[in-house]
């Protein structure tokens, strides 16, 4: 893998995640033999077998290894899997601090989690060749690939403020977003929920994703609104559809979820838009987690945002 695309660390402890789909032979010399385990290799129906690793590559996976392994892991009535991809993080801090034990992402890597999205939400550094950089000097755990986010670009040439770009600032940002994809981000990311993202307009976001599909980027999204706060959850999908359609670049919603007692029952409503949108040819898809609840900042959740212009600290002055 290209560093353009992912930060690629060689460890034997991650290289599950290149498992093949069909068998191929042992090479000379088979550093790890993991045996007898229930193998998923994400295409075929499970079998159990083996995977033997030579360096920090997988070189064997089928029914019986060859013997001769340095080291062989008893793995009779455990899975062996790929490693997991996690499209929605936010271990950007965690990647690029000073605490190499925090950089490993143990959390993450024992519950096989082996390569993450950061940038997510429209958050993190807009300096993407700093961000995948990084790994060169301060090794990481995980393979990581970044987004530029919309609310980091936003903030370094805007501020905090409420308001429209002057077209100065919007092409200053959307020079931010250029050279990001050209330092290897994937795509553009937004959190419209959250200010100071949410007091930008559609044609806004719509410019800056522009400079990402036109470089091969996908536009990755916090939805403006997945309850009754603001536009209401059909009509945030709505916009996430169109941003998509008008940029020409494809879409992905993050933690798709009708959210509160207001919206509950709409799940069928934003499935047939998302649908609609694929008959008509459009690159749409979502994700959503295995569970009730959801979680994010006591201001996001519990202020308008209106009172969020300016700042902190600006807030806080309000009150």
């Amino acid at each position: 893998m290209s560093v353009r695309n992912l930060k690629r660390i060689p460890r034997a402890a991650l290289a599950a995640a290149a498992l093949a789909a069909t068998a191929f032979p042992a090479a000379a010399g088979v550093d790890l033999v993991l045996r007898g385990g229930t193998i998923y290799t994400g295409t075929d129906a499970p079998f159990v077998g083996d995977v033997a690793i030579t360096g920090d590559r997988i070189s064997y996976v089928g029914r019986k290894a060859p013997g001769g392994a340095g080291r062989v892991i008893d793995a009779r009535g455990l899975i062996v899997a790929p490693g997991f991809i996690d499209p929605h993080t936010h271990v950007d801090a965690m990647l690029g601090g000073s605490d190499a034990a925090e950089r490993l992402v143990l959390p993450f890597l024992m519950q096989g989690v082996t390569t993450a999205f950061i940038g997510s939400d429209g958050y993190g550094d807009p300096d993407t060749a700093k961000v995948l950089g990084s790994a060169a000097s301060r090794p990481v755990g995980i393979n990581y690939a970044a987004f530029v986010g919309f609310g980091a670009v936003r903030t370094k040439v805007i501020g905090q403020d409420d308001g429209a770009p002057t077209p100065a600032e919007l092409s200053e940002m959307k020079a931010f977003v250029a050279k990001a994809m050209c330092s290897g981000a994937l795509g553009f990311s937004t959190g419209l929920f959250y200010a100071p993202q949410n007091f930008a307009k559609r044609d806004e976001v719509v410019a800056l994703a522009k400079e990402a599909a036109v470089r091969g980027g996908i536009y990755d999204n916090h939805i403006r609104d997945e309850s009754s706060y603001m536009i209401g959850l059909a009509a945030a999908i709505d916009e996430a559809v169109a941003v998509g359609r008008e940029a020409g670049m494809p879409v992905h919603i993050a933690h798709i979820k009708a959210l509160g007692v207001d919206v509950h029952g709409e799940a069928p409503v934003i499935i047939a838009k998302i649908e609609a949108a694929r008959a008509a040819g459009q690159v749409v898809h979502a994700d959503q987690y295995p569970w009730s609840a959801s979680g994010t900042g006591l201001s996001a959740s519990l202020l308008p945002r209106w009172a969020e212009d300016g700042g902190r600290a600006a807030m806080l002055k309000r009150f």
